[in-house]
């Protein structure tokens, strides 16, 4: 069992794992689940104390982010712009962790056409994103990422009126 999922079958179970300014461990919860857990704990500790670290006043950003909750499989999320951990977690509540990764891209055979830019900027425009770095990173996105294009096109095309 991988750290994150032994720390969400550990808070399942009703032991939460903390990561403590020390750097050391803590287990918090009812004391005949923690004896249930400590062996296990104790062998990936080293592990878990990583993956605890990750977002614990962590400022880096990412796309991607698998997040993992204690009653269902974990979940890909991707996110422009980029967010951190913590912004990650904000933005969803009932996650227990979340860890950064790279979705395997599938690249675009074609550079973006000026139509296909002209149609993502509309989109932007009428949700009212205006901060140029973002749109700059959802374009680039775009330039290297089939799937985000196909996506950033396809809202473009159901909600950016058809000017007539």
């Amino acid at each position: 069992m991988n750290p994150v999922d032994l720390i969400a079958a550990a808070l399942a179970d009703g032991v939460e794992l903390r990561l403590l300014n020390n750097g050391k461990l803590k287990a918090l919860g009812d004391s005949a689940a923690i004896e249930r857990w400590t062996g296990r704990l104790k062998e990936q500790k080293a592990s878990i104390i990583e993956s605890l670290k990750v977002g614990a006043g962590d400022t880096a950003t990412s796309w991607g982010w698998l997040l993992h909750f204690p009653d269902r499989a974990p979940l890909p999320v991707l996110v422009v712009p980029h967010v951190t951990h913590a912004e990650i977690l904000d933005q969803h509540p009932d996650a227990i962790a979340a860890e950064p990764y790279d979705p395997i891209q599938r690249h675009p055979i074609a550079r973006m056409t000026g139509d296909e830019e002209q149609a993502i900027r509309a989109w932007l425009a009428l949700i009212e994103e205006t901060d140029p770095a973002t749109i700059a990173d959802v374009l680039n996105q775009c330039q290297q990422d089939a799937d985000a294009r196909d996506y950033f096109i396809g809202r473009a095309e159901a909600e950016v009126p058809i000017a007539s």
